[in-house]
């Protein structure tokens, strides 16, 4: 059932919020697969499961957002260079289950904007940081969704100093104050910022497969390196499951 097959999920996710019984039985209902065994202890790690790979789709994690007390989900996309934004697809579902839900482009590239038909020339995130739009100037519709979005326009996180981090928490707060949740898009060169901007209402998520998709073990293990190990895996619906990518 849902709760099952995101088993662990929650201790990612943050404590998770007391719930209706029908509410999270409907939930169940509508997501599962046939319940699977349940898995025998390691016997190298005594049944501890803190630093099992978590892999959830879209629509999985757009749920259990709602059951939990995460508010902002950092994606990093390991197939961009594919064009394939995963904090496009987890925030476009999360517009269309009904969640108030903005989407803030932080990659340099600023291929985002463009992707959802947003005009090149408007203001983004940079203007934002440099005092020159305001919140509302920053932010736009998505041309498909409701998913309200702020663009990049080329923005670089990784050259932020530690007053430019300390606005965009700040901004981070406001949007909290906006919105149900946050979703941000960070590149994978700027990974190395990562522990200055999550707490604990933040949730980490790698789009890309663990097993399938060849950047995820190494950025994986980069991660790991710099003490981050609470990180969940949300595959691609482009890419398909892992039975459909070996046809």
């Amino acid at each position: 059932m849902f709760g099952e097959a995101l088993a662990g999920l929650g201790n990612r996710l943050g404590r998770p919020k007391e719930a209706a019984a029908g509410e999270m039985a409907d939930a169940e209902r509508l997501d599962a697969p046939a319940p699977a065994p349940a898995a025998e202890p390691d016997a190298a790690t005594g049944g501890d499961t803190a630093g099992a790979e978590q892999i959830a789709s879209a629509n999985e994690l757009a749920l259990a957002v709602q059951a939990s007390v995460v508010r902002r989900l950092v994606v990093l996309s390991v197939n961009a260079d594919r064009d394939q934004y995963g904090s496009v697809e987890l925030a476009r579902r999360m517009a269309s289950a009904g969640l108030a839900t903005v989407l803030i482009d932080l990659t340099p590239e600023d291929r985002i904007a463009s992707k959802l038909g947003i005009d090149g020339d408007c203001d983004g995130y940079a203007e934002l940081a440099a005092g020159l739009a305001t919140l509302a100037d920053a932010i736009h519709r998505d041309h498909y969704t409701r998913l309200h979005v702020v663009p990049s326009h080329g923005y670089e996180l990784g050259e932020a100093n530690g007053a430019d981090i300390v606005q965009l928490k700040t901004f981070l707060g406001a949007f909290a104050e906006a919105y149900d949740y946050t979703v941000l898009e960070v590149a994978l060169l700027d990974i190395e910022r990562l522990p200055e901007i999550l707490d604990e209402e933040t949730a980490l998520v790698v789009a890309g497969h663990p097993q399938l998709d060849d950047l995820s073990a190494d950025l994986a293990a980069a991660l790991r390196a710099l003490g981050l190990t609470d990180i969940i895996y949300m595959p691609s619906a482009r890419r398909g499951r892992p039975e459909a990518a070996a046809r």
